[in-house]
């Protein structure tokens, strides 16, 4: 009788979780649809907008909604269990918030690629797990920290007048990393501050630590140029917020998702899997796959001129923007790709997408040479344009008409 009695509360224990999970579905499938609706109505408006007479009473309403979903996402961060979830349909609506001192963003950013979970009371342990273990690698591969000089300052607290190359003459892979930070993003301050304390230098050798530790337990991969911009965009997030705890492990948090992000984009920087349906030049052509499908007359405009997408998404891929749009852009679409509800590959071939159609009409009325400078230098744009556009458009791609049995070869 006691048997009979406990499977029948088990029973209806698992009948109540599976009635919830039932219906955190379905609110997640609603808020899914009216973000659609919501994506479609506002490029209307962005449309109407140009020429519209009331633009400012329109930027107001725009204004109002972005606050409206700054709360909802803010009040999401500030559960006891965040439904991960959720939040990613939140992000992927705009972008996080980025007038908090950065702690949203490195939160949001932390959930999204399950480098902490969903409830809150695990972070600490799984954070000083993991900053554990990226310091065993540090001592393994990395040995004792050093700080490369740059101008005249050196971090204090480490090895003065030391190189980081010192530690690593001879490697390849080293001098290569070496080479890559050396030149990164050489207009921020936060990157190159001579003369400013050394706070740069030591920055750039955690990169390099961290960028080296990846190479050493990739070794199918090891290091790919490139690299160095996607982790810089990391790291730049949790280096600056204004938690001064995350701040101080940000190289081992970056570390860590940017091993998931790669986990992801992995095949793209494999050279040898260029020429297969898995490599870089099979992604470019699912682009441009996607863009016949999405913007058919640019799509032909730009394959009359013979100008591929290899042309110019290359670097849109493998950098994931980095190097085509100013830094807080290219947080921004990084928001919206890390958050993205489904393939983040998927997301970053509708962003690019979405960056032609947006410059499309003036793409359609230029010649060869004007068309490249704009797809290689991409005009100034509001980056919530990209977003919306990318977010309204249907996924997938139509299938090819059936070709009748009498027409085969």
């Amino acid at each position: 009788a006691k048997a009979k009695a406990k499977a029948t509360l088990d029973g209806a224990k698992a009948r109540v979780r599976d009635a919830q999970e039932r219906r955190r579905e379905r609110r997640i499938d609603d808020e899914s649809r009216a973000h659609a609706v919501r994506v479609a109505r506002a490029i209307a408006r962005a449309d109407e907008d140009d020429g519209d007479e009331n633009a400012t009473t329109s930027t107001s309403r725009a204004r109002e909604q972005r606050t409206s979903r700054r709360e909802v996402l803010l009040d999401e961060l500030a559960k006891d269990v965040v439904d991960v979830n959720r939040l990613r349909l939140l992000a992927s609506d705009g972008g996080v918030p980025d007038d908090d001192d950065g702690r949203a963003r490195a939160l949001v950013w932390k959930l999204c690629l399950k480098y902490i979970p969903g409830d809150r009371a695990a972070w600490a342990e799984t954070e000083h797990a993991r900053r554990g273990e990226y310091g065993r690698f540090l001592a393994e591969f990395c040995g004792e920290p050093t700080t490369t000089v740059e101008g005249n300052e050196t971090a204090s607290g480490t090895s003065r007048g030391v190189q980081w190359i010192d530690r690593h003459k001879g490697d390849e892979v080293a001098e290569q990393i070496d080479r890559d930070i050396a030149r990164v993003h050489p207009d921020m301050h936060f990157f190159n501050d001579e003369g400013g304390g050394g706070k740069a230098a030591r920055r750039k050798d955690e990169m390099r630590d961290a960028l080296y530790v990846f190479a050493k337990l990739n070794p199918g991969v090891g290091y790919v140029q490139g690299m160095h911009e996607m982790f810089g965009c990391i790291y730049y997030v949790f280096a600056t917020c204004s938690d001064d705890a995350q701040a101080a492990n940000a190289a081992a948090d970056a570390f860590y998702c940017f091993t998931e992000i790669f986990g992801e984009f992995r095949d793209v920087f494999v050279m040898e899997l260029d020429a297969t349906d898995q490599g870089v030049r099979a992604l470019l052509d699912t682009l441009s796959d996607m863009l016949a499908e999405h913007g058919p007359e640019v799509h032909r405009h730009l394959h009359e001129l013979q100008l591929a997408t290899s042309m110019y998404a290359f670097r849109w891929i493998t950098l994931l923007f980095t190097q085509d749009f100013d830094f807080a852009d290219a947080l921004r679409l990084w928001d919206v790709m890390l958050a993205s509800p489904r393939s983040r590959k998927e997301c970053l071939l509708r962003l690019c997408v979405a960056c032609v159609l947006n410059i499309g009409s003036d793409l359609i009325e230029s010649d060869f040479a004007t068309c490249m400078k704009m797809l290689q230098h991409y005009p100034p744009v509001d980056i919530r344009r990209i977003t919306r556009l990318a977010a309204a458009l249907p996924y997938g791609i139509s299938p090819a008409p059936a070709v009748p049995s009498h027409a085969r070869a």
